[in-house]
């Protein structure tokens, strides 16, 4: 027997072509790219590269739009995700299957339903309100917020940004995934908040052993976060390696761009710093 270990996710010559007023996008062309079990692997790009339409594809949650074609395939496990049916899919979420989590927490938390409702409902598997409540506690808490009982009790605008990212996180631990897809998870959120995102999601990885698919232009988290990082740009991976490989010898021109570009970004905040 081999002891290398065999993808949890892998994804093989998948095509996303978009039909938009009237001409084809390509949103994604032809990716290859593996997650192992517990490993952290980023895709990272610029605003229109492809990276959130790859990652939705992975999942199945396309986007209401035209799609002119879709193919290639998904295999979480070793069955396909893109040829399942709707129902073997939901049920693929719902029992440690794979999660995600979106950027914009408002505009996937119920603004009308208390935290506790909307936890309930990502806990229908469990046997009484009782056994609801207590695992609903331990996901806040184990997402980094001490007060659980207190947040369950209110609604999402009384939480702050990283308050409600985590607990989109918590619902999409509630299913006991094998991996999570994260899509700019600290996007809009100030500095301060996006390093407490960051290190709940670093200790999620290291101590259940939750692989992680992180999508963002941030290299700074992929830094932080990754062990394998793809690079993509206009629907395609230009360059894929382990993150020191990357961050010290890029390969392509684009992925060196997008390293120059963050140095010069840190450089202008630290001056900004010393004003």
């Amino acid at each position: 027997m081999s002891d290398v270990a065999q993808p949890l996710l892998s994804a093989r010559n998948v095509k996303v072509h978009l039909r938009v007023h009237g001409r084809i996008v390509k949103a994604v062309d032809g990716v290859d790219l593996d997650v192992l079990p517990g490993q952290c692997v980023g895709i990272v790009g610029e605003s229109g590269s492809g990276k959130s339409t790859l990652g939705r594809a992975m999942t199945r949650l396309l986007p209401n739009v035209e799609i002119a074609e879709l193919s290639g395939s998904v295999k979480f496990c070793g069955d396909d995700v893109l040829a399942m049916s709707s129902d073997t899919m939901r049920a693929l979420r719902r029992h440690r299957g794979l999660s995600m989590v979106f950027q914009d927490p408002l505009s996937y938390l119920n603004p009308t339903l208390r935290i506790e409702r909307q936890m309930a409902e990502s806990l229908r598997h469990l046997p009484d309100r009782r056994a609801v409540q207590a695992k609903s506690v331990e996901l806040l808490q184990q997402v980094g917020l001490a007060d659980a009982e207190r947040v369950l009790g209110l609604y999402p605008h009384e939480l702050s940004g990283g308050m409600r990212q985590r607990v989109l996180i918590a619902m999409a631990l509630a299913p006991d995934p094998q991996i999570l897809v994260a899509d700019e998870p600290t996007t809009a959120l100030d500095a301060t908040v996006q390093y407490q995102v960051i290190q709940t999601l670093r200790r999620l990885n290291q101590e259940r052993n939750l692989a992680m698919l992180i999508i963002t232009h941030d290299l700074g988290m992929v830094a932080e976060l990754c062990d394998q990082v793809y690079v993509m740009h206009g629907g395609k991976i230009v360059e894929a390696a382990d993150v020191f490989t990357l961050f010290e010898a890029p390969k392509h021109d684009y992925t060196a761009s997008l390293l120059a570009a963050a140095r010069r970004l840190h450089q202008t905040k630290a001056l900004g710093g010393l004003a």
